[in-house]
């Protein structure tokens, strides 16, 4: 029997009509047989921001280029009465030493320029003061700000720690042995030069002892066993060289990696 066109059309529509269905059908079931996970919002973390302290008023006046402020800002700071005497003149230009060698000051207008010259003033200052008092404890109390690991507190003084006099010994040796070394040659001078080597190892062995703080490891000090005996000190403080007192710039610079400082003001 021969099909018409209508009988062919209404013949294949039921069944299209009817996949089409299922397809929905099994859309809407495996939508809600598989969860869909909620989208969780991005949060945004902001970047960590090291705010530097804000310095009060005082601490801006010592660091003032203005003399008559910075000296009462200083003079506040560390509880000295300045005289003239104290004053830092300004010396610029060529001089001459007792021995004759020549050495140029700076001009103060050029160090202010530089934005150095409030430091090195009241360094000076509290220099002059120490000399004309000889108290010595606001010039300490000064350095301790940019050199804490050369100092320690001891009954609320300030002292020079082991680790400041480890330094200049270590120095000092390199030049005292290298003057052997000059005038090997010369029985004579090569014996005062060791002669000279050992008085000054005697002599500051025996500051280093008394002087507060931890032990270092000093080259040509301290640095084994048999040196220790021999130069009558002890060898560094065990766990030193885990510490953060092992690191170049707290020998050199007395200051410490992290930044640390006890007795910033």
């Amino acid at each position: 029997m021969k099909m018409t066109k209508n009988l062919k059309r209404k013949v294949m529509a039921v069944p299209f009509a009817a996949v089409a269905s299922m397809m929905l059908m099994t859309s809407a079931f495996a939508a809600e047989a598989t969860p869909v996970k909620p989208v969780e919002p991005i949060v945004e973390v902001a970047p960590t921001v090291e705010v530097a302290p804000t310095k009060t008023t005082t601490q801006l006046k010592l660091e003032s280029n203005n003399d008559t402020e910075r000296r009462q800002a200083l003079e506040e700071t560390f509880n000295v009465k300045l005289s003239d005497t104290d004053v830092w003149m300004d010396k610029a230009g060529e001089h001459y030493n007792t021995y004759g060698q020549k050495f140029e000051y700076t001009p103060h207008e050029a160090l202010k320029a530089l934005n150095i010259y409030a430091t090195n003033a009241n360094r000076q200052e509290l220099i002059q003061y120490g000399i004309r008092t000889n108290d010595w404890q606001p010039y300490r109390a000064f350095e301790a700000q940019s050199a804490p690991a050369y100092f320690e507190l001891v009954d609320g003084k300030y002292e020079y720690s082991k680790i400041y006099w480890g330094n200049k010994i270590e120095s000092d040796l390199i030049d005292l042995k290298w003057n052997i070394t000059e005038n090997w040659s010369d029985l004579e001078k090569r014996a005062e030069a060791q002669a000279n080597l050992q008085a000054y190892i005697k002599k500051y062995a025996a500051i280093f002892n008394e002087a507060p703080g931890v032990v270092p490891y000093v080259s040509g000090l301290n640095q084994n066993e048999s040196q220790t005996k021999e130069n009558g000190v002890a060898e560094a403080e065990k766990g030193f060289f885990d510490s953060k007192y092992n690191h170049p710039d707290v020998m050199e610079k007395g200051i410490f990696k992290d930044g640390s400082n006890p007795f910033k003001k």
